[in-house]
């Protein structure tokens, strides 16, 4: 994996993203108006989902920890839907606040838990799988209460929806997703530590809570906001992060980030290029093409990750 070869990717991706299946009747005003914010908008959520995940499964220990799997995104969904419904429409460059607020409570129940029980950090998908359940639950009991034509519209949210912002909102996601990533890279030293183990990072001088809880609360915030813009798109934060690390051989996050984020944002591209491309007229959401394609991934890395545990240095 070289400079090289991830842009001409990309460029490949965003060719796709804008050009295929297209009218050319009418190719400027479909391309300006429908196909830019939607290219933007899946870049800037595929890059902050392969961000959020890469950090995630390493200051967890756990190379299955990712948004979807710790129930993250699930109680941002439930987050926005119960403010909506409750009229708190709070917004930032419309971006629901109520998802962060969701994202953020079902990672303080978790790290509540974890600290209460004194349970091993490489436990935690478990019980994050249980949240995201739990939070699941609730959205479903929200929905059967809710008006039909508002649960109609909400379902393919929750599937993953690239169509419901602006461009105004996509580059404002971009804007703050790569902030983020600036964040992560700056302090890729203090990731580092935790690759040699959770015993070993007190000796390198960093806080192994501090950090954790820093790390998980920045995470939630990024994943809250592509939640409220995307829906629940799941995988991409499991499966760039492990492509990488193959593809480069080592775990070290100087090297990865930068490859980790432009990645997240082309895999999320292309998928959203095959979910408007292979139904034509109709459209799938994109979060059931990530998901075909990332479940399947996450079996094997689940079956395996006894024989996986840790990371390569």
């Amino acid at each position: 994996m070289n400079k090289k070869n991830t842009t001409i990717v990309l460029i490949v991706a965003i060719l796709l993203e804008l050009f295929l299946r297209i009218d050319f009747g009418n190719t400027a005003l479909i391309i300006t108006e429908l196909r830019l914010p939607r290219l933007i908008l899946a870049f800037a959520v595929g890059s902050a989902l392969a961000l959020s995940g890469s950090v995630m499964q390493t200051v967890l220990n756990n190379p299955l920890a990712e948004p979807y799997t710790l129930g993250v995104a699930s109680g941002a969904a439930l987050g926005a839907a119960i403010f909506n419904s409750i009229g708190l429409n709070l917004s930032f460059f419309g971006l629901n606040v109520g998802a962060v607020v969701g994202a953020i409570l079902v990672l303080a129940a978790l790290f509540k838990i974890i600290f209460k029980t004194q349970l091993r950090f490489d436990s935690v998908v478990l019980l994050g799988v249980m949240l995201s359940f739990t939070c699941a639950s609730m959205l479903a009991i929200w929905m059967s209460l809710a008006d039909p034509v508002g649960v109609q519209s909400i379902t393919f949210w929750l599937l993953g929806d690239l169509s419901r912002i602006g461009l105004k909102s996509a580059i404002a996601l971009l804007s703050l997703s790569s902030v983020f990533y600036v964040y992560f890279y700056k302090f890729s030293k203090k990731l580092d530590a935790f690759l040699f183990g959770e015993s070993m990072v007190e000796g390198f001088g960093v806080s192994l809570k501090d950090t954790q809880r820093v790390a998980v609360v920045l995470v939630s915030i990024l994943v809250g906001f592509c939640v409220s813009a995307a829906g629940m798109i799941g995988f991409v934060g499991l499966m760039v992060p492990h492509f990488v690390r193959k593809k480069m051989g080592t775990s070290l996050h100087g090297k990865i980030l930068p490859y980790v984020f432009v990645w997240g944002g082309i895999c999320l591209i292309l998928s959203d290029a095959i979910a408007h491309a292979i139904a034509f007229p109709l459209e799938l959401p994109v979060g059931a093409v990530t998901a075909l394609i990332g479940a399947p991934i996450f079996i094997y890395l689940y079956i395996f990750q006894n024989k996986t545990r840790g990371f390569e240095s």
